[in-house]
C-alpha cells in the first residue's frame, strides 16, 4: 500500500522526540516547514518522502513546542477555566478535569489537570464547572533507571496539578458512563471483588487494594487487569459469536458477514468508550479497524502493516504520544508475538482442534516469557517466574468467565438474576485467588538487559536460521570472542549518589560494584522510597549493598529499609537508636572500607532516641576527597559537633542538614567546615517550603556552591585517579527537553 511509507516516516519523524535535549525554536521550525513544503511539490520521490518527513517533523516539534509554551505560560498562576470531568476517585480524594475554555478562549489541544485533597465525591464525570484554578506544572523525581512521571503526563496531555480556589457549577449533567458505573458499584457492594470488576468494564483502577496490586505483579498478571487487546478483541469475537448463534433463527439471507462485524465492531467501540477510551483500548481499536478494512476490501496488509498503521494513527493524532511507556510495552509485546507465531510456530496439528487448547496458550505464553523477557528487565528491572502458570490459570478465568460476568453485572437486572451472577462472579474470583496463592512469590529483580537480551534473542536467531549448522565454525568463533570478552575496567574508584526521593534522603556510596546506603527515604500510605526507587536504581546500576546506615528512626530517612532488607536479608545495617539486629553508630567508631576511611563523628552516646539531633554524623574519605553526611543535625548538635571537631577535618562535599531548613546550616558550621559543594535532598511541592532562601543565601555568601535533588534530580559525585565531576540528571546524565523544569525556577540570589 502507498500509505506504508508515510507511516514509516511519520513515525521517524516523531523518534527525536525521545531524545532531543531542547525543543527547536519557532524560526528554525518555520524554515523546516518552508523547506518541508518545497520538496513536496517536487517529481523526485525520494526527494518529496524528504519532504513528507520534515513536514512530520515540523507537526511533532510544533506540538512539543505548544505544550511547552502553554506549561509556562500557566505555570504558578491563577487561570479562569471552563473544565469538563474527566475522572473521579473518591477514596483517593481527587479527580481529572478537561480544560475546554481558558480565560475565556476555546483551548486545542485540550490539556488535562489532577487537582487532589478534595472532597471528589461532590463531583461526577461529564459535569462542566467554572473553576479558578492555581496551576503546577508538573514534577518528577528523577533518578537513572527509575519511573519517568514527568515524561508520561506529557504524553498524556496532562502537564499540571491543580488547586481550586473558587467554582461554579455550570452543567451538573452525569455522562451515561459515570451513571452506569455508579449503577454498577451500588449493586455490587457486596462484592469483595467488585474493585476488580470495575476496573475490568470501566478502566477505573483506583479501588482495586494494594495487596492485590502487588499479587497481580508478583505473578506477572497485571496485565490482564489493564483495559487492552485482548480485552477489546474479546469483545469482539464474543458479540461475533451471540450473532451467529441469534441469527440462526432468521433465513440465510439475513446473515451478512460485512453486518456481523459492523456491530461487533461497534460493540467493541462501546466498550472502549465505557472503559474510558483509555490509550491501550484505543490502540487496540485502531488494530481492530485496520484488519477489518483490510479484510474488507482485500488490501494486501500483514499483521506487521497494521501494527504499522497502527503506531502511526495514534502518532497522528498527538504526536508526543511516542513519550508513552505503555505505547512502547503494547507495540513491543504485539510484535513479539507477531515473531513468535511467525518464526517458532506450533506444528499444523496442533493450531485448531480444541483438545490442544492448553498447548497453543503455553505456546503463546512461553513466547511472551522469551521474547519479552530482556523488555520487563528494562522496563522493570525484574521478572516475575510465576508468570508462566499464573498467567495459564488466569487468562481462561478473566478472558472467559470474569470479564463477561463483570460486563453483565453492568446491566440492570431483575434481583433474582443479578444476585445468581454475582454469586458466580464471586466464586469464579475465590478460585482465581485460591489458584494463584499457589504460586509462590515469583518477582525476581534483574540486571543487565542488554546482555539478557543478547542471550535470548541471539539464541533464537541462531536457532531459527540454523546458523549452528549452516556456519558452525563462525558460530563458534563468536561464542569463544564472547566467552573471552572482558568488560573494561571503569575508571570510576568510588561514588556518591543522591537519589532524587522527594522529601527525605537516600544517598549510596558506592566502589566496586559494592555500596553504601545512607538514609533509605521516605515511606508512603502506598509503598516507599526503598521499593519503588531505591532498589531498582542499585539493580540498574549493578550495585550490591553491604550496609545501610540509618542516620535516625523519622519516616522520611527510615522508611524504605524494609523494602531493601526484604532483597538482601544479610544487610548490614547500622542505627543511632535501637534496631534489631543493627550495629551502633556512635562516636569514635570507624572502618575501612576498601580505599574509603569511614569515621562516625555524632552521636557521642547510644542509644539515643532517634530524633533530629541525634543523627549519625559520617566522615568519608579517600585522603583526597572528603565528604561529610549529617542526616537532620539542628543547630545545637552543630555546635557542639564544631567544638568536638574544628577544623581538623577537611570538607569537600557537605550533605545539607534536615534539607536546608532554618534549623540548621548555622553559620558557625559553614564558617568552620568551609566545604566547597553543598548538596541538599529536597521535594519541589513540600509542605514545609524547604531550602529555606535565607539558608541557600547563607551558603552562597559562605562561597560554598548549592545543589538539590528538586532543580538537578539525582546528583552524582565521580571520582577517579586525577579528578572528580559532579554531574546532575536534568542537565548532564539524562538532558531531554521533557526533563527541564517547567515554570520559575526558585530565586536564591
Amino acid at each position: 500500500m502507498q500509505t506504508i511509507p508515510y507511516a514509516w516516516l511519520l513515525i521517524a519523524a516523531c523518534f527525536p522526540l525521545l531524545f532531543i535535549p531542547q525543543i527547536i525554536s519557532l524560526p528554525v521550525l518555520s524554515s523546516v516547514l518552508l523547506l518541508a513544503l518545497l520538496l513536496l511539490i517536487t517529481r523526485s520521490k525520494y526527494l518529496h518522502y524528504c519532504g513528507v518527513a520534515l513536514f512530520f517533523f515540523f507537526i511533532s516539534q510544533f506540538t512539543a513546542h505548544g505544550l511547552v509554551s502553554t506549561i509556562t505560560a500557566w505555570s504558578e498562576r491563577t487561570v479562569s477555566a471552563e473544565v469538563r470531568v474527566s475522572e473521579v476517585q473518591e477514596l483517593n480524594g481527587r479527580i481529572r478535569v478537561s480544560l475546554t475554555k481558558v480565560e475565556g478562549q476555546w483551548r486545542f489541544p485540550v490539556y488535562d489537570v489532577w487537582i487532589g485533597n478534595i472532597d471528589a465525591s461532590q463531583y461526577c464525570l461529564g459535569q462542566h464547572w467554572l473553576m479558578r484554578l492555581r496551576l503546577r506544572p508538573v514534577h518528577s523525581l528523577l533518578n537513572e533507571g527509575g519511573y519517568d512521571s514527568q515524561r508520561n503526563a506529557l504524553a498524556k496531555d496532562t502537564p499540571f496539578t491543580g488547586k481550586i480556589h473558587r467554582q461554579q457549577l455550570l452543567d451538573p449533567t452525569c455522562s451515561v458512563r459515570h451513571r452506569l458505573e455508579q449503577a454498577f458499584v451500588r449493586r455490587s457492594a457486596s462484592s469483595p471483588w467488585q474493585g476488580i470488576s470495575r476496573a475490568l468494564v470501566f478502566g477505573l483502577r483506583d479501588r482495586i487494594p494494594p495487596e492485590v496490586n502487588t499479587l497481580f505483579r508478583e505473578t506477572g498478571i497485571g496485565h490482564l487487569m489493564a483495559i487492552s487487546g485482548m480485552h477489546v478483541g474479546l469483545i469482539f469475537l464474543l458479540t461475533r459469536r451471540i450473532i451467529k448463534w441469534v441469527q440462526l433463527l432468521f433465513p440465510a439471507r439475513f446473515s451478512r458477514a460485512g453486518g456481523l462485524e459492523a456491530i461487533s465492531w461497534l460493540a467493541s467501540a462501546g466498550y472502549c468508550l465505557l472503559s474510558g477510551a483509555q490509550p491501550s483500548a484505543l490502540r487496540a481499536l485502531f488494530a481492530l479497524t485496520f484488519w477489518l478494512v483490510a479484510k474488507r476490501f482485500a488490501l494486501n496488509l500483514s499483521s506487521f502493516h497494521i501494527l504499522l498503521l497502527c503506531v502511526a494513527s495514534l502518532l497522528a493524532t498527538n504526536p508526543l504520544m511516542i513519550l508513552s511507556d505503555s505505547l512502547w510495552l503494547s507495540v513491543l509485546a504485539v510484535l513479539a508475538l507477531l515473531i513468535w507465531y511467525r518464526w517458532f510456530p506450533l506444528p499444523p496439528a496442533y493450531r485448531q482442534a480444541k483438545r490442544y487448547a492448553i498447548i497453543r496458550l503455553v505456546h503463546l505464553q512461553l513466547g511472551i516469557m522469551v521474547l519479552l523477557l530482556p523488555i520487563q528487565i528494562f522496563f522493570f528491572h525484574g521478572t516475575s517466574l510465576a508468570a508462566l502458570g499464573a498467567n495459564l490459570v488466569a487468562i481462561p478465568i478473566v478472558s472467559l468467565g470474569l470479564l463477561p460476568l463483570a460486563l453483565l453485572l453492568a446491566i440492570p437486572w431483575p434481583d433474582l438474576l443479578y444476585s445468581s451472577l454475582l454469586l458466580l462472579h464471586d466464586a469464579l474470583f475465590r478460585c482465581l485467588f485460591a489458584l494463584l496463592g499457589l504460586q509462590k512469590e515469583g518477582w525476581v529483580f534483574l540486571p543487565a538487559a542488554p546482555q539478557v537480551a543478547c542471550l535470548l534473542w541471539g539464541g533464537l536467531c541462531i536457532s531459527r536460521f540454523y546458523l549452528w549448522r549452516a556456519s558452525p565454525l563462525s558460530l563458534c568463533a563468536l561464542l569463544i570472542s564472547l566467552a573471552s570478552w572482558r568488560v573494561q575496567p571503569s575508571e570510576i574508584l568510588w561514588r556518591v549518589d543522591m537519589l532524587d526521593v522527594g522529601h527525605g534522603l537516600a544517598m549510596v556510596i558506592s566502589q566496586r560494584g559494592e555500596g553504601l546506603i545512607y538514609d533509605t527515604g521516605n515511606r508512603w500510605q502506598v509503598g516507599d522510597a526503598g521499593e519503588r526507587i531505591i532498589v531498582p536504581w542499585l539493580i540498574d546500576q549493578g550495585i550490591t549493598p553491604v550496609m545501610a546506615v540509618i542516620s535516625h528512626r523519622h519516616n522520611d530517612h527510615s522508611g524504605g529499609l524494609a523494602s531493601i532488607k526484604k532483597i538482601w536479608p544479610q544487610l548490614v545495617v547500622r542505627t543511632s537508636y535501637r534496631y534489631p539486629g543493627a550495629l551502633a553508630c556512635r562516636r569514635g567508631d570507624h572502618w575501612q572500607w576498601g580505599r574509603l576511611a569511614i569515621q562516625v563523628l555524632w552521636p557521642e552516646q547510644f542509644p539515643t532516641a532517634g530524633q533530629n539531633n541525634d543523627s549519625c554524623v559520617l566522615y568519608i574519605s579517600d585522603g583526597r576527597h572528603h565528604l561529610l553526611l549529617t542526616g537532620d543535625l539542628e543547630k545545637k548538635a552543630e555546635q557542639r559537633l564544631v567544638e568536638l571537631v574544628g577544623q581538623t577535618l577537611p570538607v569537600d562535599w557537605l550533605q545539607v542538614p534536615h534539607h536546608g531548613s532554618r534549623t540548621s546550616s548555622s553559620p558557625l558550621l559553614l564558617r568552620t567546615l568551609r566545604p566547597n559543594i553543598a548538596i541538599a535532598s529536597v521535594a519541589r511541592y513540600n509542605a514545609w517550603r524547604l531550602p529555606a532562601t535565607n539558608v541557600v543565601k547563607r551558603y552562597q555568601q559562605q562561597g560554598i556552591q548549592w545543589l538539590d535533588t528538586a532543580q538537578a534530580g539525582q546528583i552524582s559525585i565521580r571520582v577517579t585517579a586525577g579528578n572528580s565531576e559532579i554531574l546532575q540528571l536534568r542537565d548532564q546524565i539524562s538532558p531531554r527537553w521533557y526533563h527541564q523544569w517547567f515554570g520559575v525556577k526558585p530565586d536564591y540570589g
